[in-house]
């Protein structure tokens, strides 16, 4: 099993960091009816437009939609470039 919430910090061009995520098992999630944020468990991933190999191997990227115990909900970060797990709840 992956560590509560795994990240890497690399150097990048210009002497910047980037964060990457390499595992975590929750993320932030906004509910859009109500406006609020909170963290949320993720349960697995069901559907990743930008390959459907991603979804056996419970890849998470932006636009990836991920069950969390709070519903479906959309990843809308880019955890591999900003090091955390921002999603919104779809109906």
């Amino acid at each position: 099993m992956a560590p509560e919430h795994a990240v890497e910090t690399l150097r990048v061009r210009g002497g910047a960091q980037k964060t990457r995520v390499l595992g975590a098992l929750k993320a932030n999630v906004v509910d859009p009816a109500t406006g609020k944020a909170q963290e949320a468990e993720i349960v697995t991933v069901k559907e990743n437009p930008a390959n459907p190999n991603y979804v056996q191997r419970n890849f998470v990227n932006r636009g990836a939609i991920v069950e969390t115990n709070l519903g479906l909900a959309r990843v809308t970060s880019r955890p591999g470039q900003d090091g955390v797990i921002n999603a919104v709840l779809v109906k």
